[in-house]
């Protein structure tokens, strides 16, 4: 069965030519074999694309481009973090042809692309794809009524081989840096990032720069280790609140009685008042959460703190609003284990940290995807399909789709509008076979049984045991 186009999306087709037929017979065959290659190709193409050399123009310092552009070096390293190659190197040699350029003036390129152009681009790609889940008709999330709700958390890249000269000689772990993240929950998106090529300082080195971005009525939730004084009360200063865990270096003042605020799902609740800066006299709330069950460090109970006033945000509510941060780290989860944010043979930092950043790019393109899939089949059901088996078909069927469709004859097929374009994604959509991508939702999980060792030794023939089973 052929995809059904719409009327608008018929006249902007503009198919002619027996090749164009065929292409378009294609394209069909995939829509209905993998739609979701079919989309993803859509909204990469949307994302990264030649607006990116715009983008490395304004934000450059040192860069410049020549046979390279900064476009090609993106969607180059996109096919690693697609997982379609496994290494630079692999995609470089496959890529080879349009790129024109020596394998050495690519990991030139590749080594020394500044902080700012990454940055940059993660921010032109949440603007994209926001403006692509409005066209989808996505609806925004309402974290905190009248507060735009921002989660911060930091991400240590982990150590890379040892390939530099320097560090042959050595057993020492390679550090490539580490990522600082700002991600948006009312549209479950990457914002911004900020990158620290040194691995060895600490996140606080950049509080300067991130508290440059905190705006009016914004709210900032994050961990531990961006409670400092300094962090807090910048944050107040401009009109803005947070909702951070309390870190044992920062002790404060209590001023009044614990007082219980009811319960969560994770605990009960308690809340009291805490000067954090005696020479100001900075005061803020301090919710108490007693939980029923230990974290995995053995702590029995957390402390977070607020500068929220009390009618706009229950202790119980402010406590809630902490337990969204494993939507940030489910985003380093999905980024690690549906994509590649990291290739062990990157020893340059920058090189590691823009391969990081391009997976931002391709998490919030896959989060419109996500969304059109809602948009097609509902939220309820979308929320059934399994970001890893979407990340397995996208990968195998990449490259058939790229070959069997160049680009040229690609462009053609699409409609042109954007929102033409978007009901594209949706009939697509309309295609995928549920099945296919439902989660697999397991059971409890049991206690393991006590082990006793085998009076063999240390290993048992399994063949030995069905049979005795048998």
């Amino acid at each position: 069965m052929q995809i059904v186009y719409s009327s608008g999306i018929v006249s902007s087709l503009a198919l002619h030519g027996r090749s164009q037929m065929a292409a378009r017979t294609t394209l069909n065959r995939f829509v209905e074999a993998c739609p979701l290659v079919v989309m993803s190709r859509v909204i990469l193409d949307a994302v990264i694309n030649e607006d990116l050399d715009a983008v490395f123009d304004e934000h450059r310092q040192r860069g410049y481009h020549r046979q390279l552009l900064y476009s090609h070096l993106t969607r180059t390293i996109a096919q690693v973090v697609l997982g379609v190659c496994k290494t630079p190197n692999q995609a470089f040699n496959k890529l080879a042809e349009t790129i024109a350029v020596s394998k050495t003036a690519f990991y030139e390129k590749l080594k020394r692309v500044e902080p700012d152009v990454c940055r940059a681009s993660v921010q032109y790609s949440y603007q994209r794809c926001l403006q692509m889940m409005s066209l989808l008709k996505t609806k925004r999330r309402t974290i905190l009524s009248g507060y735009r709700c921002r989660m911060i958390d930091g991400n240590h890249l982990e150590g890379c081989d040892n390939r530099l000269k320097e560090l042959r000689k050595t057993w020492a772990r390679a550090l490539p840096g580490t990522a600082v993240v700002i991600h948006d929950p009312q549209w479950n998106l990457v914002e911004d990032i900020f990158l620290i090529p040194n691995a060895h300082a600490q996140e606080r080195t950049i509080f300067t720069d991130i508290l440059e971005t905190v705006e009016r009525k914004d709210l900032i939730v994050a961990d531990s280790h961006y409670c400092t004084i300094g962090f807090l009360t910048g944050i107040s200063a401009r009109n803005a609140c947070f909702v951070i865990r309390q870190h044992g270096s920062l002790k404060g003042t209590l001023v009044s009685t614990r007082k219980s605020r009811g319960r969560t799902k994770t605990g009960r609740v308690f809340e009291q008042q805490l000067i954090i800066d005696q020479a100001t006299g900075a005061t803020v709330r301090r919710i108490t959460i007693e939980l029923d069950q230990p974290t995995q460090s053995g702590d029995t109970e957390i402390h977070i703190l607020t500068n929220l006033p009390e009618r706009k945000a229950s202790a119980a509510r402010v406590a809630e609003i902490y337990l969204l941060r494993h939507e940030i780290e489910h985003v380093f989860y999905l980024s690690t284990t549906t994509l590649t944010c990291e290739v062990k043979g990157l020893n340059y930092p920058m090189a590691a940290l823009f391969l990081f950043c391009t997976a931002m790019i391709a998490i919030n393109c896959r989060f419109v995807l996500f969304a059109a899939l809602a948009a097609a089949h509902g939220r309820a059901v979308c929320e059934t399909i399994s970001h890893h088996s979407a990340a397995q078909e996208i990968c195998e069927g990449c490259d058939g789709l790229h070959i069997a469709i160049p680009a040229d004859e690609w462009q053609s097929l699409l409609p042109k509008a954007a929102a033409a374009r978007t009901d594209f994604l949706i009939e697509v959509a309309q295609h995928l076979n549920l099945r296919r991508h439902t989660k697999t939702v397991r059971g409890p999980k049991k206690p393991p049984p006590q082990k006793t060792p085998f009076k063999n030794g240390t290993h048992v023939a399994v063949q030995k045991i069905l049979d005795e089973r048998n």
